[in-house]
Order: C-alpha cells, then sequence, then structure tokens
C-alpha cells in the first residue's frame, strides 16, 4: 500500500523523527565507545528480532483494519504469486500504475503496450498537465506554441502509465494516462530519495535547463539542459533523481536524464519507491516451473516466464543464486508484491531498436505450435520470433473453443498471419480465422490510393456511404463522390444496404481510421492515372478530376489524396464559359490539364477539349414519358433489406433500359402487395406495365390496375386549368403531414401534387397513413382548385355507389386468385392442396382445440393446412379434442392460408345446389353466412334459386385499407342485387343502404361541415341523408328525364288555363275582387317560379333534378340552386292581366321584357276603357298595393335585422369556436396575452398549410403580449421552436432557438424543447440538447435526473447509469440523497430491480433516520409487485429507534399496507407490534 504523509499545519516536525534522529546519535555513540564485536553482535540479534516482533504486529494490525473483500483479494493474490500467474485484462484495475512502451503516436492519442499483451490508448488531454493547458489555450485561439504527439513522442519510449478506465462491453478497451499527476500521485514527499526514477514534464523552459512537473504536491524539480536535448513545453521525460532536499513540507529536486541502477541488494525498499520502469539488481532465490522468484534489498519479486533475457529462454536455464538486472513491470499493493521483467528490450532497450521491425505485418507463416494456454496459443513464427494466437481469433467458428487442445494439439503446424506487434512482450499477435488470412488489407495503411476495391454498403445517409471493407475496416464514400452525377434525389433507391459496390480508393486518413472512395464510373477506369501529389505534375498534363467548389472567380478541382487545382475565371472566359454555375455543377467530372505550377505548390488549371463541351442534353438513360404502357421482364426480385423496400428489378427491351416496380406497386391493395411479389420469377414478361417515375438514374413502372385503367380511358386532364369541379381521380398516396396527405396524380406527360385534408378523410384511413403506409392507391373528389398556386383538394370520402364498390371487390378476388395460381404451382403440397380447394369440396380434419359454442373451431386439414369452422357453423355441440370434422369449404383465404369449413346441413345445401337462374339486377333475398374484411358471404335462398354470392363490404378503393365492420351479423337476413357474374363466383351489392353506413356517412358529414363552418346545417344534413338513399336506389320507381319533361308542361299550361278563366271574370263587388286576386296573385307566383326555371334553360324542378341525376352525379352546385329560388313579391307584381296575349307570340320572346314597352291590341285598348269605377279600384288597388310593399319592406328589415341580432350573439359567445382568420384576428384583439389563442391560430394556419403565416402570427404574438407575462411568452417560444423544427429548416431552428434563448431563460428552453422533442419520437434531437444541458448545467440536480430519466425511458439503461455516475462525481454530496432516491426508483421501474433495491439499502444504511426515503422505498416496491420485499423493509422499519412521532407514521403505513396486500393475522400482528412499541415506551417513561 502506499506511504502516506501526515499533515502537520504549522509546519512541525513529528515525534517519530526526533525519536528517530536521537536514536542514530545514541547508536553513534555506543558504536564509538564500544569496539567489541561480539556485543556488536548481540545487539544485532536483539534488534532483528524486535523489528520481526513489530512488523508482525503491524500485519496483524493491517489484516484486521481490511473489509472482507479485501482480504479474498489478498487471498487470490498470494495464490497467484504461488503460481506466477501472467499479467490478465481482469488484473487491470482503475488507479493501478504499470509499465507500457509507446507503440504508436496518432494526431488525438497514443497507443500504449502493456504487459500480457494489452494494449491501452492515451487521450490527448492525458499526456501531461502543461500539455492540457496549452490544449485549452489553443482552443481559445491565444497565440501559443504547441507541438505535436508526434513530435513530443516516439514509438518505442517506455513510461510508467496509470490505469484511468477499463471497460469489457464485449470489446476489451482500456484507458490510460501518462501524466505525471496521475502515475506519481501516490508518492508522498518524504519518500523522494536520490535514485529513484520517475517520470516528469516540461512545465517551462528556461535559460540554463528546464522547469519540470512531477505531479506532486510541494515539489520542485529542476532538468540540467545537455547539448544533446531539446525538449518542448508539456514533454515527459523518464528521469532519475540525483539530489533531493527536504525542507518541512516542501522538497526540491534534481534530474537528470542518465539511467542508473541505484538501487542494490542491501538497500532498504518500499513500494512507493518502487513505481514502473526502475532498474534493479536482483538474485535468483528459487526457479518454478511458471517463473523466477528473485530478492532485491529487503523485498522479493517475481518474473514469468515471458519475461525473461530472450524470448526463447527456458525457465530450466537459470540457476539459483544467480544476479541480473530487472525493471519493475508492475505492482500489487494489497500483498506487498512487485513484478519484474529481464527482457533485453526493456532492461537495455538502445540496444534492440531495430528488432521489432525484423517481420512485416500482415505476413504468412506456417507456425509450430509450442504450447496451448487458456488464453490462446503460443506459436513459434521462426527461429527468432515467437507468436500467440488468442482464443478468439483460432477460428470464425466459435464452437471449437471448448476443445481447443484436441483441434490445435502442441508441435502441430498450422497457417497464420501477423496482426501486430506487441512490443513490450516483444510478441507478434496472430490470427488463424481464414476470414482474416484471406482478407487483402489489415489495416488503414495498407491501402493504397488509386486501388480499385469491392466492399459490401454498410450504411446510407445524406452525407454520404458507409461501406464495409474487411474486419475493422470501414471506408466512405462523400456525397460528391457516388455517381458522375451526385445530384441524386433518392441515393437510397441506388445504394441498397448489404450490396457489393465497386470502388476507388481516394484518400487514405490513418489517423482518423477511415478511407475516402469514389464510385464514379469515370474515375473507376483504371486509364486514369491517380496522381496524388504535386511532384508528380508536370505542364500541359492531361487530368481528370471531380469539381469541389463554384465560385465567382473561378472553380476548384479536386484529385487524389488530397491533391487540388484552380481553373481561374478569366481562362473559362476564354474557352466561351460565362455562365459557371451553368456548366458545371458540384461533383461534374471535367477533364482538364496543367497549366502551371507555383511555387508554393498551388495548381493552375485549363479546361481540356472535352471540358468546352456544353453540357449534355441527353441523360444516362433515356427518359420515358410518364404514363407510357410498356412491356418489361423481370430480372430479379429483391426483398427487404433493413428498412429498404422490396419489389422487381425489371428490364424494358423495347426502349434498351431498365426499371424497379416497387412491391407496394403491384397491387391497389396493401395487404395482398407483399404476396404478390412472390408471385413472379425471373425471366417472368409483364405484357403492360406504366411508366410511373423516370429520371436519369432510375425509371419506376406500376401494375396498380387502378391507375392502369384510368391512363388507358384517356380522360385524364392535361393541366390544372382541365381539372373540372367534383370529378374523381385516382392517385397515389407519398407524404403524410398534420395538416393532410399529399398524394400524386399522374396525368401524362405530367404529374401533379394533391392535397386530401384530414377532414375530407375517414379519421381511421389518416391515423392508418400516419405510421408511415404510403404508397397506397387512393381515389378522390376535386373540392378545390388554386389555378394560380397549382393547388388542387381532393376528398376521400366518396359516396356509397354500388357498381364502383363491386368492381373493387372483383379486383380483390382476381388478386387472389393470382396468388392461388401461385400457390398451385409450388412444391409445398400442403399449399398445392389448399389453392385446389374450391367453394362447396369436402374436408376432413381433426379438431385442435377444446369446443367453445361461442367461438371459432380451429382444425387441421391433411399435409398441415388451417382449417377453421365459425362459430355459426357448428352443426353440434358436443366436438371434442381431436375428433374428425367433416364439412364443406365456404371459402379459401390464400393469403392468411386458411380455409373457412361449415358444418350446417342448410348452409352446405345452398352452396352445393345446382338451380341455374339469371337474377341480374334483381332483388334477391338471402343470407349472411361468413364476414370477411372486405366481403360477406350471402347464401341466396329466393325461391327456387339456390346460389352464393360475394357481397362487397368496400365501398370504394379508399376502404381497402382500412375496411369497415361487415354492416350486417353473420345469420342476418339481407336483400342484395346480383351486379354481374364472373368466373369467380357472383358479385354482389346491397340492394339498399345499411343503417350502419348511413349513420357513418352522417357523422363523415357532421364532422366535415363542423370542421368547415363550425356548425352543422341540419337541413343539410337531412338532404344529404336522403340524397345517399336515393342514390343508392337506382333505377327503382323512378320516372325518365323525358316523362318529367312533359308532366312540367302539362302543369304550366293548366295554370295557364286557370290564370286565364280568373281574369275574364268581372266581379262586381269589392270583397269579391280582392279575394280572387289574392288566389291570382298566389297561382301567378307558382307560374313565374316554372317559367323562371324554363328561361334558364332548366326544365325541370330542383325536386325532380334532384331524384333525375344518376347514380356518381354530384348534387346542383350553390350558385345552381340560387336560380331557382323563388322570387321576390316585387318581381310577382309584374305578371298582371295585360300579359296573359303574349303566349301566342313565338318571335323575340323574352320573360324578362318590360311588360309596358310592348304595343297594345284594340282589344286591349277596348277593355281599357271601362268605367270610372274601375279606375277608381284601380288607384285604390295601387295605394293598398303601395301599403304591402312598404309592410314588406319593414318585415324584411325585421328580419334583417334580427340575422344581425344572431350574428352579434354568435359572435358573442365566449363557447363558440373561430373557423376564420377574422374570428382569431378579434379574439387575440380581446385577449392579447392569451398563449393558448396564439397557438391556436397558428395551428389553425398550419392546418391550411399556411406555414409562413403560422410564423408571422408568432412574431406578432411576442411583440404584441405584455413584458411582463412571461409565461405566456414562454409557451409562444415553444410553439414556434416546435413549428421551425417541424416544418422549416435546420437554418430557420437554429436562428429561433439562438434567439429564444437570448429572450428567455435558456434552461427552461432546453427542458421543454428536450421534452417535446421525446414526446414526439425525436430522440436523437433530444439527447443532444440533454447532452448540451449537462454541459452548461452541471451543478443542476434536476438536469442530471431529467437525463437519466430520459434514457431510462428510452431503453437505454447502460447510458443512464453512466451519467448517474457522472452526476455523483459532480454534484455536492448533499445532492446525492435525492439523486440516489430517484434513480433507485428507475432502477426498479425500469431497469434492474436488485440494482434498485441496492442503492435503496446502501442509502438507507447512511441514512437510518429519514423516514421519508424508507416510505419511498417501501412505496416503490408495491409498485413493481415485490410485496414481500416491502413486507421485509416494514419489518426493517419497525425495529429502528426513532421517535414516536416517526414511529406512528411507520405503523400506520404497515397497517394500511397490510390492508391492502395481506390478511387479518398479518393485520392483527402490525397492531400487536405497535401495541408492544408503546408498551416499551410507557415502561420507559415509568422508570
Amino acid at each position: 500500500m502506499a506511504v502516506v504523509e501526515e499533515n502537520f499545519p504549522r509546519g512541525s516536525k513529528t515525534k517519530d523523527d526526533k525519536r528517530e534522529r536521537h536514536a542514530n546519535e545514541k547508536k553513534r555513540k555506543v558504536e564509538s565507545l564500544f569496539k567489541n564485536s561480539a556485543i556488536k553482535k548481540v545487539n544485532k540479534r536483539r534488534l532483528n528480532q524486535k523489528k520481526k516482533h513489530t512488523k508482525l504486529k503491524k500485519e496483524k494490525q493491517e489484516l484486521q483494519s481490511l473489509t472482507t473483500k479485501e482480504k479474498k483479494v489478498i487471498e487470490k493474490e498470494k495464490i497467484m504469486l504461488e503460481s506466477i500467474e501472467p499479467f490478465t485484462f481482469k488484473m487491470l484495475a482503475e488507479g493501478m500504475q504499470v509499465l507500457s512502451r509507446v507503440q504508436e503516436v496518432r494526431e488525438l492519442d497514443v497507443l500504449l503496450s502493456l504487459p500480457g499483451r494489452i494494449q491501452a490508448v492515451v487521450p490527448i488531454t492525458n499526456i501531461s498537465a502543461p500539455y492540457s493547458k496549452l490544449i485549452d489555450m489553443l482552443a481559445q485561439d491565444e497565440d501559443v506554441e504547441a507541438k505535436g504527439l508526434k513530435e513530443i513522442l516516439t514509438a518505442g519510449d517506455l513510461f510508467p502509465c496509470s490505469i484511468k478506465e477499463v471497460t469489457n462491453d464485449g470489446s476489451f478497451k482500456v484507458t490510460a494516462s501518462l501524466n505525471p499527476v496521475d502515475v506519481n500521485s501516490d508518492i508522498p514527499s518524504t519518500a523522494l530519495c536520490k535514485g529513484m526514477k520517475m517520470t516528469a514534464a516540461v512545465q517551462s523552459v528556461e535559460d540554463h535547463g528546464y522547469v519540470m512537473d512531477v505531479g506532486i504536491l510541494n515539489v520542485r524539480s529542476f532538468l540540467t539542459k545537455v547539448p544533446d536535448l531539446d525538449l518542448a513545453v508539456g514533454q515527459i521525460v523518464s528521469v532519475c533523481v540525483t539530489g533531493c532536499q527536504i525542507d518541512g513540507h516542501v522538497a526540491t529536486l534534481t534530474l537528470s536524464t542518465v539511467e542508473s541502477v541505484k538501487f542494490k541488494q542491501n538497500v532498504e525498499l518500499n513500494l512507493s519507491t518502487l513505481i514502473p520502469a526502475t532498474k534493479l539488481h536482483v538474485t535468483v532465490n528459487k526457479v518454478l516451473p511458471q517463473g523466477l522468484t528473485v530478492t532485491f534489498g529487503n523485498m522479493v519479486g517475481y518474473i514469468h516466464k515471458d519475461h525473461l533475457v530472450n524470448i526463447n529462454d527456458s525457465v530450466s536455464a537459470y540457476e539459483k543464486s544467480a544476479n541480473y538486472t530487472a525493471i519493475v513491470l508492475y505492482t500489487l499493493p494489497l500483498v506487498n508484491a512487485v513484478y519484474l521483467s529481464l527482457k533485453s528490450s526493456l532492461v537495455k532497450p538502445d540496444l534492440n531498436v531495430n528488432e521489432k521491425d525484423t517481420i512485416a505485418l500482415g505476413q504468412f507463416f506456417e507456425a509450430t505450435i509450442t504450447e496451448s494456454t487458456s488464453a490462446g496459443l503460443f506459436v513459434q513464427l521462426n527461429k527468432k520470433a515467437k507468436g500467440f494466437v488468442p482464443l478468439r481469433h483460432l477460428s470464425d467458428n466459435q464452437d471449437i473453443f471448448e476443445d481447443t487442445r484436441a483441434l490445435f494439439p502442441v508441435k502441430s503446424r498450422k497457417r497464420c498471419r501477423v496482426l501486430y506487434h506487441a512490443s513490450l512482450d516483444d510478441i507478434y499477435i496472430c490470427t488463424m480465422k481464414k476470414s482474416l488470412i484471406t482478407q487483402k488489407a489489415l489495416r488503414y495503411e495498407d491501402f493504397i490510393v488509386g486501388e480499385i476495391l469491392e466492399g459490401k454498403i454498410d450504411s446510407v445517409s445524406p452525407a454520404g456511404v458507409s461501406v464495409h471493407l474487411g474486419v475493422n475496416l470501414k471506408g466512405f464514400i462523400p456525397k460528391l463522390h457516388w455517381a458522375d452525377d451526385p445530384r441524386l434525389k433518392k441515393p437510397e433507391l441506388r445504394f441498397r444496404v448489404g450490396e457489393p459496390i465497386t470502388c476507388r480508393v481516394l484518400k487514405v486518413m490513418i489517423d482518423r481510421k477511415t478511407i475516402h472512395l469514389t464510385c464514379k464510373k469515370s474515375m473507376l477506369d483504371e486509364k486514369v492515372v491517380a496522381y496524388s501529389c504535386t511532384s508528380q505534375l508536370e505542364t500541359n498534363l492531361a487530368l481528370k478530376g471531380t469539381v469541389a467548389l463554384i465560385e465567382k472567380g473561378g472553380v476548384l478541382v479536386s484529385f487524389f489524396d488530397g491533391l487540388t487545382g484552380y481553373i481561374p475565371g478569366n481562362r473559362l472566359l476564354k474557352n466561351g464559359i460565362t455562365d459557371i454555375h451553368h456548366y458545371f455543377y458540384m461533383g461534374k467530372v471535367i477533364d482538364c490539364k496543367v497549366e502551371s505550377i507555383n511555387e508554393s505548390g498551388k495548381v493552375i488549371l485549363t479546361l481540356a477539349g472535352s471540358g468546352l463541351t456544353k453540357p449534355k442534353s441527353l441523360p444516362e438513360k433515356p427518359i420515358l414519358n410518364l404514363g407510357t404502357i410498356v412491356e418489361c421482364k423481370v430480372e430479379r426480385v429483391y426483398d427487404a433489406v433493413e428498412g429498404n423496400s422490396s419489389g422487381l428489378e425489371v428490364s424494358i427491351p423495347s426502349l434498351e433500359t431498365t426499371g424497379i416496380i416497387p412491391v407496394e406497386h403491384l397491387s391497389d391493395f396493401p395487404k395482398a402487395a407483399s404476396h404478390l411479389l412472390d408471385c413472379y420469377r425471373p425471366g417472368q414478361v409483364i405484357k403492360e406495365a406504366v411508366v410511373y417515375m423516370s429520371s436519369k438514374l432510375q425509371t419506376v413502372l406500376t401494375l396498380k390496375p387502378n391507375i392502369m385503367n384510368f391512363i388507358k380511358g384517356n380522360g385524364y386532364p392535361k393541366s390544372v386549368d382541365d381539372v373540372a369541379m367534383g370529378s374523381t381521380l385516382p392517385c397515389v398516396a407519398t407524404l403524410h403531414r398534420p395538416f393532410g396527405v399529399f398524394a400524386q396524380l399522374l396525368c401524362p406527360p405530367n404529374k401533379f401534387d394533391v392535397l386530401f385534408p384530414p377532414g375530407k378523410m375517414s379519421p381511421n384511413l389518416y391515423s392508418y397513413m400516419e405510421n408511415g403506409t404510403m404508397h397506397m392507391t387512393l381515389e378522390g373528389e376535386v373540392i378545390r382548385i388554386e389555378k394560380e398556386e397549382k393547388k388542387i383538394f381532393l376528398s376521400a370520402l366518396n359516396a356509397c355507389v354500388p357498381e364502383n364498390a363491386a368492381r373493387v371487390l372483383e379486383a380483390y378476388l382476381k388478386v387472389e386468385e393470382k396468388i392461388k395460381v401461385h400457390l398451385r404451382e409450388s412444391s409445398d403440397e400442403g399449399l398445392k392442396n389448399l389453392a385446389s380447394l374450391k367453394l362447396g369440396d369436402v374436408v376432413v380434419g381433426k379438431l385442435l382445440t377444446e369446443f367453445d359454442s361461442s367461438a371459432d373451431l380451429e382444425f387441421e386439414l391433411p399435409h398441415g393446412i388451417n382449417g377453421i369452422v365459425p362459430a355459426y357453423h357448428h352443426a353440434k355441440k358436443d366436438f371434442k379434442k381431436n375428433d374428425l370434422i367433416v364439412g364443406s369449404v365456404m371459402y379459401v383465404d390464400p393469403i392468411m392460408k386458411k380455409v373457412y369449413v361449415t358444418t350446417r346441413e342448410d348452409v352446405i345445401h345452398c352452396i352445393t345446389g345446382t338451380a341455374k337462374f339469371d337474377p341480374r339486377g334483381k332483388k334477391q333475398r338471402g343470407k349472411i353466412i361468413l364476414n370477411m374484411d372486405y366481403f360477406s358471404l350471402v347464401s341466396i335462398t329466393d325461391g327456387n334459386a339456390k346460389d352464393v354470392a360475394f357481397t362487397s363490404n368496400i365501398r370504394s378503393i379508399n376502404e381497402t385499407s382500412v375496411p369497415l365492420p361487415p354492416p350486417f351479423e353473420v345469420g342476418a337476413v339481407v336483400y342484395v342485387a346480383i351486379n354481374f357474374d364472373t368466373e369467380l363466383g357472383r358479385i354482389a351489392t346491397y340492394y339498399t343502404t345499411p343503417k350502419r353506413w348511413i349513420i357513418l356517412d352522417l357523422s363523415r358529414i357532421k364532422r366535415t361541415s363542423s370542421s368547415s363552418d363550425g356548425s352543422p346545417n341540419k337541413k343539410k344534413l337531412k338532404k344529404d341523408a336522403v340524397s345517399i338513399e336515393a342514390k343508392s336506389t337506382k333505377g327503382k320507381n323512378k320516372k325518365t328525364q323525358q316523362e318529367q319533361l312533359s308532366d312540367l308542361n302539362d302543369t304550366v299550361d293548366s295554370e295557364k288555363s286557370a290564370v286565364l278563366k280568373v281574369n275574364n271574370k268581372k266581379t262586381k263587388t269589392k270583397a269579391k275582387k280582392n279575394e280572387n286576386k289574392k288566389k291570382q296573385e298566389a297561382q301567378e307566383q307558382d307560374v313565374s317560379h316554372k317559367k323562371e326555371s324554363v328561361s334558364n334553360g332548366k326544365r325541370s324542378t330542383p325536386e325532380d333534378k334532384e331524384t333525375a341525376h344518376p347514380e356518381g352525379e354530384k348534387a346542383l352546385s350553390p350558385s345552381k340552386k340560387r336560380r331557382v329560388e323563388p322570387p321576390t313579391p316585387r318581381k310577382s307584381k309584374k305578371i298582371n292581366h295585360l300579359e296573359l296575349p303574349r303566349l301566342s307570340i313565338t318571335s323575340t320572346f323574352k320573360w324578362d321584357d318590360d311588360m309596358t314597352t310592348l304595343p297594345l291590341s284594340t282589344s286591349q285598348i277596348a277593355d281599357s276603357s271601362d268605367s270610372e269605377d274601375d279606375d277608381a279600384e284601380k288607384e285604390k288597388a295601387v295605394v293598398k298595393d303601395r301599403r304591402e310593399r312598404a309592410r314588406e319592406k319593414l318585415e324584411e328589415a325585421k328580419v334583417n335585422e334580427a340575422k344581425l341580432s344572431q350574428i352579434e350573439e354568435e359572435l358573442n359567445n365566449p363557447e363558440r369556436a373561430p373557423v376564420t382568420t377574422d374570428d382569431f384576428d378579434r379574439m387575440v384583439l380581446a385577449s392579447p396575452n392569451s398563449s393558448i389563442l396564439w397557438v391556436q391560430y397558428m395551428a389553425f394556419h398550419l392546418e391550411n398549410a399556411e406555414i409562413e403565416k403560422a410564423r408571422t402570427v408568432a412574431q406578432r404574438a411576442l411583440k404584441i403580449m405584455s413584458f411582463r407575462e412571461e409565461q405566456e411568452k414562454f409557451n409562444v417560444w415553444i410553439a414556434w421552436l416546435n413549428l421551425e423544427h417541424m416544418y422549416g429548416t435546420t437554418e430557420g431552428y437554429e436562428s429561433t432557438l439562438q434567439e429564444a434563448i437570448r429572450y428567455n431563460e435558456p434552461f427552461k428552453i432546453y427542458r421543454q424543447m428536450a421534452l417535446n422533442f421525446e414526446q414526439s419520437g425525436k430522440f436523437d434531437d433530444a439527447e443532444s440538447l440533454y447532452t448540451t444541458m449537462l454541459k452548461k448545467y452541471k451543478q443542476n440536480k434536476s438536469v442530471w435526473i431529467n437525463a437519466c430519466l430520459f434514457y431510462v425511458r428510452n431503453s437505454k439503461l447502460d447510458t443512464a447509469r453512466g451519467v448517474f455516475q457522472r452526476a455523483l462525481s459532480i454534484l455536492d454530496k448533499k445532492e446525492h440523497i435525492d439523486l440516489i432516491s430517484r434513480f433507485a426508483q428507475l432502477e426498479m421501474k425500469f431497469g434492474q430491480v436488485g440494482r434498485g433495491k441496492t442503492l435503496f439499502d446502501t442509502l438507507m444504511m447512511s441514512y437510518p433516520k429519514r423516514t421519508d426515503l424508507w416510505l419511498v422505498y417501501i412505496d416503490t416496491l408495491t409498485k413493481v409487485d415485490d410485496i414481500e420485499s416491502a413486507r421485509q423493509v416494514l419489518e426493517r422499519c419497525i425495529t429502528l429507534q426513532l421517535p414516536a412521532k416517526k414511529m406512528k407514521t411507520i405503523f400506520q403505513k404497515f397497517l394500511e399496507f397490510e390492508t391492502h396486500h395481506g390478511d387479518e393475522e398479518k393485520q392483527d400482528y402490525v397492531r400487536k407490534k405497535a401495541l408492544d412499541y408503546v408498551e416499551s415506551k410507557t415502561e420507559a417513561v415509568d422508570e
């Protein structure tokens, strides 16, 4: 164990030092007075006995002070000492000092070789304290000079290192430190002495030497300059102490780089002075089979047989009492043991500098196995070199590890390959794996720039493609180099994970452990020379390079290994290139030649002849016209690999190109698409396929029947202007967003993007597509067109059209038949038989389940076919398991591989009947016998007719993804109409629309109207319901259009004659005349209504129009409805008896002409010259008409006023939801500080896909809201950030985040955004925010707790535990209690219950009086259903010596616990314990 220096604050020396000085003086006096040798011997003997006695006493005291765990470690290490075990990975521990040798120096770290063939990595921050300070100054852009690691360290240097971290997560990783602060931290200043060897770092450079940092407090050291020694600040050096002066607590050391062996046998040593790299003179004490035991001074050391003088030495060659020079490898302080090495490469490293380079890495050997151990095999490579094959490198097959000695016997010869050299042990690590032996390169240094390689695609990202090149070897193809034209829209279609790829080495970056590759076809040509430095170039040399940067002043071209050249803009102007961006793009391959090379190495280029040509208009592949129907041939069927889609790779012979058919484009039915993929084989010819997408790199075809029929019908619009309102269009879904679903409408030769708003889709379909199911076929009715912005809005809420429903069902049955044909060709007998079964076939099977009258029965047919007998089709009630079931086939499901069977006699009689009839279009009575997703099987039993029909349960293609539940239960009597008869069976639809569908449609209409208008229109709902029923009963009790027109004409003529009769009568009394006049006015209103509708070209009334429309047509538009509304009373006054003769006029006939402008006939003049009484009556009538008009105006004003008041009431209603922009403006004006209103306003714009307006609303809100409303403004900031993250760009989000941080408390912004990201499933974004918070707010306890909770909730327990450990090391101790309690709860809830219990137990041992922690512990155990452990904890609690108030709380908790989780006996037990406690306290008080 390390010597610990005592602390004396006032600077006085210890009593032990005084006693020791006094004893030495006394000893010198005695020796000077007495010269008798006998007396000296007696004194020495007594002194040795005292020393042994005190030593044994100290050992006993130390053993008593050790814990049980430390005692076990000591026992294990003592056993290990007896056998001299080699150094292994398990012996490593944090804080351990080990000798190391620098194996490789890289830019940012150093690779060390440790004993036992272990490697460790030293980060650049663990070199030395002065060097870390220099790095910090460089990071802050200070002007300092700092050398790189390769300048201050050299491969082969020996240094002691301190182990910082040891991880074993499948691959052993060791992190070490060379910093003298870590290596020398256990050495007290009092233990420093002359002759010690240690490491020191240069702190500063002075005139005569270097001020050194040895990492020990209160120790100053100085190294004198040597002519050949030139050190830099931060550099570490192995030094020897040549002078040591200790004054109180301060020690001053004089150092030297000259190595010497100062410690000899007679010097008294301890572990503090024996740091690794110390050299000693040792004497062999014992020779053991595994090594040697040696003595030096008063200590014993151990040398393993792997660390003898030479690599091939045997232990038997060493004799007892022989003297050697050894070097300390490592120490085991608990057992006071020192491990040494006699290797000449370590003791005298200068003699063997080049021995490690005798064998090249990657060289092959036929090696002889010399020894087999549990860690691996030792092999002899040649006479001088020895190798070691670790256990994991014996074979690619891990099953052989159990019997290695039998498979790899000693003295046998095996082929192996050198991987690397363990320089400290001077042994070569080899492999016998075939995968590594056959691999061309083992290290990144083995790759040559310009070399052509074969690899496998590992992953695809927007930055490039990662390529697997071998074991532990990876390459990267940057975005500019993944094609000759890297402007790929969908690189994942070109690069598929797991596929092989041919590429060429662009640049090798050994320090970063990666290489850059290119897969440009033009660069893969071997004729293209890989020039990598300017010395290889000469004037007028032709080169082929890649455009890496485009500027106004010119173009930067990159070549191999970082070589670049520049084409100035004036050179391009000479070649006639004025617009650089038109001729060049990033990643373009160009031919150029060297014009000149400057002294600084800058290469000036000019374009070669081929570079002068204009960009080709023709792409690499011919771009086909969209919508072209072609014949293609299947070349390959590829399955999904790591998230990539599956499909068909096809060739198009007529166009000499290739394409793909994604699996989603094989059918309109999503659940059948993957099964159709199995129906295709390479070489199969597809007669018709539609070109859906065509680009330079790829052509995508589709086989969707809906799209194919739409293209063949040639009824598609050619542009947005040709799209008609109300037309139904088929399209393919592409993208799901909160404001709707985007789809693509194929209209050759164009393709339009259309939008389905959420309110125009069924909720089930919209939520189903939210899960990422795209490429679905949709049908939509055009509801809005914005021609200026070229936006088309569709509705997926199709009305029920029976013919359409029947056609969709027929298409699905054809798909099933195609799958059955494929199954009949299968080699599986079970699938063959399944596909061969037909309706009515008799089958026999064995029941697999117990009988349940209310459940379906599963049974097994021959060849393993699964059969199902639905509950309705149980013929008897006494089925038992393993009984034989005999029945008839109702339906065969080729997708689910199941057969539905009936055992009912009435159903069997119906499905096997042979009655023939032609029921097409007639009403047929039937019964539902089977319900499936897309159809119901109906047995028709109407009269003598006996048949089965497939009745559609899907009304359009939009319902195939999320089918509606069947409208009728099995066994229900229904009426159907046979639409048509096919080879697959009769296709039918319901004769009347089921009530369930009517209710569903009404709810959809109500939802749509409420979302658009704010409140549903009852009249409109009623009218829509009537129209739905009317459309579903096509051809039933309807009149033809001609009949309706003739009826209308008859009605008009009869009403006209009635008017003539009324006007010809001469009334004598005023009452009679007024009464007749009222009748006349009422009839004239009806006539004018009819005439006006006829004059507008409408020969039918609105009611007749609505019923006369055939199915599929839309209702009258609002504008047309306004034309047929009844006219106002003022217009009806124009019709009087003077108009009647105009009925005979046929030329220039217009109803709207003014009647007073026509000339009067003689009869009319005679009639007008009646008596004066008639004139008086007319004047009175005119006066009355004026009064009536005034009354009507008054009533109209009242109606308008009532409407205005109603609108005002609605606007003033606080419960009314805003539905327009004006509504929101009015509400935010009334409540400008309400964040809820502003966020709703933003959401309103987002629903309409108006992102910029939503952003403007957020900015407006932050300007208007009061500065005192911090929380309300904070809510708006969070909403704005969410908007930018979801719909904006990365730059916009970052700028908004920085602005939000500037105006708000940064911690609240980070925390809220992290929670939002986590809730929305964006875990990477949330993790980055938590990482930022842990750096900025590391003293905030809640940050650590929230971070642990985040990682635990997302199943990253190991990361959460690491964060927890970091929190314990950073936070103050007063915060540890709550932190440990919270993390223990997380462990028990989401992780391992045992770990959580351990944390709680440890916490309660330290704080047993914290009843709140006890209660939390108990509640947590109860929540995880560990009732017994909770009861044990409660038992522990009631035994604590706590105040009575706290004990009362615990007893109440115990009783409550037993009430819920125990029984009466347990409750009585708790009451008894509580009573005993009270009695004991009472007795104590009495005493």
